[in-house]
C-alpha cells in the first residue's frame, strides 16, 4: 500500500486505462453471444478484483475466499434492459407497436439502470480496503436490506414514480390487457404476477399468440427503479448501520459509474436507431454494432471511473479478515477451497462452455472436456500452493492468475462455441477489435507485472 502512494501520475495513468480495458473486456465477452447476463458479472467481478489487487496491492479483508463471495454479490444485482435501450430516443418501441415519450424518461431509466447494477459489489469491494472489522451479521444486514428494499419497492413506490417520469408505460400496458378482456390496472395485474417477468414475457395479445412486449416493458421498469431504490437502501445502510464509510463511498461510486457509463454508452443506440423518434437513418457503418459497442464502453468507462478512485484514496490501516478467522482452521481452507478453487476457478473456467454450446449436440462433450480441465488445473494449484493458497501470497497468485483468466476467456469468446458463438468470424467488427487491443494492452501490462515480480 505504501507504494500505491509513490506512484507516479504516469503509473495512475496507465492503471486507469488498463482497468477501463479490462472492464470494457470484460462487460461484451459477458454481452451479446457472451457469458450470460448474471454468470457474465461473476466472471467481470472475479476477474476485476485480481486486477484491482495486483494494481494496488494485497489487502488482508480481500483474500481468495473473499474475492469470490465479492464477485458473487455482483450476480443477485443485475437487472433486465431489452426494452429500454432505445427509449432515449423519445421512443417506446415495442413488437405491437410503439408509443412517443419524453427522451429524458429514457435516459432516467438507464440512470437507474445503471445505478441499481452492482451496489451490493460495489460496497463490498469497498470493504476491503477498509479498516472497519465486519462481523458476519453485518453482510447478513447488508444483503436482507438489499432484498427487502428491492421487493418493497416493487409493491409500492417504483410503480408511483414509474407514472410520474413515464405514464406511457403503463398506458400500453393496460391496453395490451384490454385485448385479452383482463380488468384491472397495471398496478394491480403487476401484484398478481409479483416478481414473476416470465409471465410478462409470455403474456398474449391476439390469436396469433404475439406476446406483449407492453407487459415486458412495465416489469422491466419497475423492477429497474426497485434496484435503484434498494442501492440507495443499501449504501445507507453501509454508511449509517455498518458504520463503513470507505464502502460506502466506494459503492456510491460504483454506483454512479455505471449510472454514467451505461447511460451515456447508450448513445450508440440513439444514434443507431436514427436519433430523435427515430426520424433518421443509422449514420453507424456495418462494422458499428450498436448494441455491442453500448457493451464495450460500459464497461469500459465504469472500469476506469472505479480504478481511478481505488488508485487515489488515501490508504486506510490494513487489518485482519475477522470474519472467517472466527471458523475454525481446517473448515476456513475448506470452505476457501470451495469458493475459491471451484467458485472462483471452476466456474469461470466451465460456464462459458455451457453458454456456448448451448443446444449443440457437442455440449456434452464439450462440458466434459472442460471439467476434466479443470480439475486437473485445482488439483496442480492446490498441491503447490495449498488449498486455501496459504503457500502464496494473494497478490503473488493474482498476478499470475490475471493473464491466465484473460488469455482463456479471449480464446472462449472468440473460438469456442456454435455458429454464432465464433467471433473470429467478425473480425472486422468494431467491438471484437476493441476486445482484441484490449487483450493485448493487459497482456503487455501483465507480463511487466509478471517479470517486476520475480525480480
Amino acid at each position: 500500500m505504501q507504494e500505491r502512494a509513490k506512484q507516479s501520475v504516469l503509473n495512475k495513468s496507465i492503471i486507469v486505462l488498463i482497468g477501463a480495458l479490462l472492464m470494457g473486456f470484460l462487460w461484451r465477452v459477458r454481452g451479446t453471444h457472451g457469458w450470460g447476463s448474471s454468470w457474465g458479472l461473476l466472471n467481470a467481478g472475479i476477474v476485476f478484483i485480481l486486477f484491482i489487487t495486483v494494481a494496488i496491492g494485497e489487502r488482508k479483508k480481500m483474500n481468495f475466499a473473499w474475492t469470490s463471495l465479492t464477485a458473487l454479490s455482483f450476480m443477485i444485482t443485475v437487472p433486465a434492459w431489452g426494452t429500454l435501450l432505445s427509449q432515449i430516443t423519445g421512443v417506446l418501441n415495442l413488437d405491437e407497436g410503439f408509443a412517443y415519450i419524453s427522451p429524458w424518461s429514457g435516459v432516467f431509466m438507464m440512470l437507474c439502470l445503471g445505478f441499481g447494477v452492482a451496489s451490493v459489489f460495489g460496497v463490498l469491494l469497498g470493504r476491503g480496503f477498509s479498516d472497519k472489522q465486519w462481523k458476519f451479521y453485518h453482510v447478513l444486514i447488508l444483503v436482507a436490506v438489499f432484498f427487502a428494499a428491492y421487493y418493497i419497492a416493487m409493491a409500492t413506490v417504483s410503480h408511483w414514480i414509474l407514472d410520474l417520469v413515464q405514464p406511457e408505460s403503463a398506458k400500453v400496458f393496460v391496453d395490451d390487457l384490454r385485448k385479452v378482456g383482463i380488468e384491472g390496472s397495471a398496478y394491480e395485474v403487476f401484484m398478481e404476477h409479483f416478481d414473476n417477468d416470465s409471465w410478462a414475457k409470455k403474456f398474449t395479445v391476439d390469436a396469433l399468440g404475439r406476446t406483449s412486449s407492453a407487459g415486458r416493458n412495465y416489469f422491466q421498469e419497475v423492477m429497474t427503479i426497485s434496484s435503484a431504490v434498494s442501492a440507495i437502501a443499501v449504501l445507507l445502510t453501509t454508511r449509517f448501520v455498518i458504520k463503513d464509510k470507505r464502502a460506502a463511498t466506494t459503492g456510491f461510486v460504483t454506483c454512479c459509474a455505471f449510472a454514467f457509463s451505461i447511460t451515456f454508452s447508450d448513445l450508440f443506440f440513439y444514434f443507431g436507431e436514427g436519433g430523435y423518434h427515430m426520424l433518421k437513418g443509422n449514420p453507424f457503418p456495418d462494422s458499428f454494432a450498436p448494441w455491442s459497442l453500448w457493451e464495450y464502453f460500459t464497461g469500459f468507462f465504469a472500469g476506469g471511473i472505479i480504478t481511478a478512485y481505488l488508485v487515489n484514496i488515501k490508504p486506510e490501516k490494513d487489518v485482519d479478515e475477522a470474519i472467517l478467522a472466527k471458523i475454525p482452521e481446517k473448515a476456513s481452507n475448506i470452505l476457501t477451497f470451495l469458493l475459491g478453487f471451484i467458485g472462483m476457478i471452476g466456474i469461470t473456467v466451465v460456464r462459458p462452455v455451457l453458454e456456448r454450446f448451448d443446444d449443440s449436440d457437442n455440449q456434452i462433450l464439450a462440458t466434459i472436456i472442460s471439467v476434466v480441465a479443470t480439475v486437473l488445473v485445482v488439483a496442480i494449484l492446490a498441491k503447490k500452493y495449498g488449498i486455501a493458497l496459504e503457500k502464496i501470497s494473494y497478490e503473488k497468485f493474482c498476478t499470475v492468475a490475471l493473464p491466465c483468466f484473460v488469455i482463456y476467456i479471449f480464446t472462449a469468446y472468440m473460438f469456442i462455441g456454435c455458429g454464432e458463438y465464433q467471433n473470429f468470424t467478425s473480425l472486422n467488427m468494431l467491438h471484437n477489435i476493441l476486445v482484441t487491443v484490449s487483450l493485448a494492452l493487459i497482456s503487455i501490462w501483465s507480463a511487466a507485472k509478471i517479470i517486476k515480480l520475480n525480480k
